[in-house]
């Protein structure tokens, strides 16, 4: 009878501790969701200033090239209406020599090697043009570039490339301009 009373004894404890028991349950539960839910959080705010940091990147260089064309292209724009539709001349749209590779332009920096590179390829003035108005236009320059690397082998890529704005006029030449300012050095797509 001893074991029958003891266990009366502890009756009631037991609702307590099936109480807590379910209590525990839920606040393990709700524990869990929080977490999953935190995580989620930490990876959209990981998320978001990834992307800030894109942007922050890709306003600083539209705002440097803005800057760098508002002072070249005020004194050149001719006629009377809406920007897009005025005229202006491709001389204004050269590169700025100071971002562009000096290296290659200062002539005592350069390897011997390098210099008779460079004196085996034409003038770039000579180059045919590529304004982007007609729909193939740019085929011409793209074959006789592909015809200088056939020719002469040992050029170097940043040889063409350091020409070709000479090469590029109007449409053509204000497109190059941008894609060498938000790309810099980097690949183009």
């Amino acid at each position: 009878m001893k074991v029958f009373q003891g266990y009366k004894r502890f009756v009631p404890y037991k609702k307590t501790i099936h109480t807590l028991q379910e209590d525990y349950i839920e606040l393990y539960k709700a524990s869990e969701y929080s977490k999953r839910r935190l995580n989620q959080v930490l990876e959209e705010h990981n998320h978001c200033k990834r992307e800030r940091e894109y942007l922050d990147q890709d306003i600083d260089k539209l705002f440097n090239f803005c800057q760098k064309m508002k002072p070249q292209t005020q004194g050149h724009v001719s006629g009377s209406g809406p920007y897009h539709q005025q005229d202006i001349k491709p001389d204004s749209l050269l590169v700025n020599k100071a971002t562009s590779s000096s290296k290659y332009q200062d002539g005592d920096n350069m390897s011997y090697t390098e210099k008779e590179g460079l004196k085996q390829l034409p003038e770039a003035s000579s180059w045919p043009k590529f304004s982007g108005t007609r729909e193939y236009d740019h085929m011409e320059l793209i074959d006789y570039i592909d015809g200088l690397f056939t020719d002469l082998p040992s050029i170097e890529d940043y040889w063409i490339s350091n020409r070709l704005n000479a090469a590029f006029k109007g449409n053509a030449s204000i497109w190059y301009t941008q894609m060498k300012e938000i790309h810099g050095r980097r690949n183009w797509p």
